[in-house]
């Protein structure tokens, strides 16, 4: 009976044992079981697009300060000033396809366009004043890239989204569709852009291209190098366009003719050219092609010291004159400047040559001489 007794007990002290190290073995265990923590995706390679409303729908008001009126006493030229500043505002300047005016207005945190013709303004998309910088335009008027701190960004009007761009994105074009050259210090190719995904084009072997459009054809080249072609439809074929070292490249209106700095013989030159390289006509000064304009006339800011190593330098630069040139008749006007000037894009308008002065970010009209 005893040993009988004693069997059982045993039993139970086994089973009693093995149950505490099956538990001891279940919490140690459950608590050897780590937390699961977030896993950080890696960044998207395709820009993606901010779902906020761009275009903002506003009826056209005319509150602008109509053209050369006497401006307020708070805006009012010094009376040492020839030229009086077209708006009482000041803007930065975009572009100009007449009758109307593009800008950037840092008060009303807003790009907007102006009619020069009717005095009035629609406002088209609102931009906060400390992230824009700097903005271009496509021909048709529908695409923007502007400068927001130190990164690139697009606006697509027609389908009202804005994207960032590429972060490695070095330079752009529109063909008209967006393309961009980025560059990695790995890699450099050119990448179409596309609702907010990259495609890549080809592989580009040049470190600073500017990028020039031409019809049917892109032009390449950087400061003092040929004119590379390659053709938008077969983006694999990359060939010399012009032998030389050019400095600057305007395309006109018609895009069968450029204007170009170049360098011959250790002296920067400015012609006009057409396609083949045949010069049309030669000029004793040179410019950076931001200061000038090419539709069916040349208008170009001469600056008294021309400096290629850097349009924005420290010290301001002063241009000496305007340039006019018919290209069709063969003419050249100058308007010599009696003010001091930095001026950019001037174009050709019924109402005059209308320029953006850098020195004092206000827009002027000059006049010509049969006006």
């Amino acid at each position: 009976m005893k040993s009988k007794n004693l069997i059982i007990f045993s039993l139970l002290v086994i089973v009693f044992i093995f149950l505490i190290v099956v538990l001891i073995g279940f919490f140690k265990n459950k608590k050897e079981q780590k937390i699961p923590s977030f896993i950080e995706s890696p960044q998207q390679t395709t820009p993606t697009p901010i779902p906020a409303p761009v275009v903002i729908p506003t009826q056209e008001v005319s509150t602008l300060t109509p053209l050369n009126i006497p401006q307020s006493q708070e805006t009012q030229v010094k009376s040492s000033n020839i030229y009086p500043p077209l708006f009482n505002k000041k803007f930065i300047y975009i572009d100009l396809d007449y009758p109307l005016l593009y800008v950037y207005d840092p008060q009303d945190e807003v790009i907007k366009y102006i009619n020069l013709e009717d005095e009035t303004y629609k406002e088209i998309v609102k931009i906060k004043n400390d992230e824009f910088k700097n903005a271009w335009m496509s021909e048709d008027k529908t695409k923007i890239v502007f400068l927001a701190n130190n990164s690139l960004k697009f606006i697509d009007l027609k389908t009202d989204n804005i994207y960032k761009l590429n972060i490695f994105t070095k330079n752009f074009i529109f063909t008209p569709d967006l393309w961009l050259y980025i560059n990695d210090d790995k890699y450099s190719y050119i990448s179409k852009f596309e609702k907010g995904k990259l495609t890549k084009i080809r592989d580009l072997g040049i470190l600073n291209p500017e990028f020039v459009n031409l019809k049917d054809l892109i032009l390449i080249y950087e400061k003092n190098s040929p004119l590379f072609s390659l053709t938008i439809n077969k983006p694999y074929l990359l060939k010399i366009f012009l032998e030389g070292q050019f400095f600057d490249v305007l395309t006109n209106k018609n895009k069968d003719l450029l204007f170009v700095t170049l360098k011959e013989n250790e002296k920067f030159q400015s012609k006009v050219i057409d396609l083949k390289g045949n010069t049309k006509y030669s000029f004793l000064w040179q410019t950076h092609k931001e200061k000038c304009s090419f539709d069916d006339v040349l208008i170009c800011a001469v600056p008294v010291n021309f400096n290629p190593d850097n349009l924005d330098l420290f010290l301001p630069v002063y241009d000496e004159k305007i340039i006019i040139f018919d290209v069709k008749n063969n003419e050249i006007k100058e308007i010599n400047l009696k003010q001091k000037f930095n001026l950019i894009k001037p174009k050709l308008t019924p109402k005059g040559i209308i320029a953006f002065d850098k020195l004092t970010s206000q827009f002027y009209l000059f006049k010509l001489e049969s006006q």
